[in-house]
């Protein structure tokens, strides 16, 4: 058991992960991969939308605050487009603020994790919206 999850329950899915701090990416990669899942990265808005697109993935972890383009401008954009506007979201940011809360739902975001966050709450909601997209 991982972060209090079993591997054998947690189902396996593809989560791409869009942040710009290197050791934020490492680290939900890693807890993502030890609960089983597989892990594609991007560095900022740009890249994670180029990506999702390619890779479709099951879920997409989203920085708010990144270079080129930020996590919002980035969720709005994947919500408008026809082959990623089924990929629920998470926000994962330091952007705690009702504003950005009130943003990221409006934009499309299922749930909003704050960092810094607690690893087994990223575990939680990363398994109570993949569990929900299965339904």
């Amino acid at each position: 058991m991982i972060f209090g999850i079993s591997k054998e329950k947690a189902k396996a899915a593809r989560i791409l992960v869009a942040d710009d701090d290197p050791d934020i990416l490492r680290l939900v990669s890693k807890i993502l991969r030890q609960n089983g899942h597989e892990v594609m990265t991007a560095n900022d808005g740009l890249e994670c939308i180029a990506k999702a697109e390619d890779e479709l993935p099951d879920l997409i972890l989203l920085d708010n605050g990144m270079p080129n383009m930020d996590g919002q401008e980035a969720l709005v954009r994947l919500k408008r487009l026809k082959k990623t506007e089924k990929i629920p979201v998470i926000m994962v940011t330091a952007f705690g603020d009702e504003q950005n809360l009130a943003d990221a739902r409006k934009g499309g975001a299922l749930q909003y994790i704050v960092k810094p966050f607690d690893c087994h709450v990223l575990i939680e909601k990363v398994a109570h919206v993949l569990k929900s997209k299965r339904k």
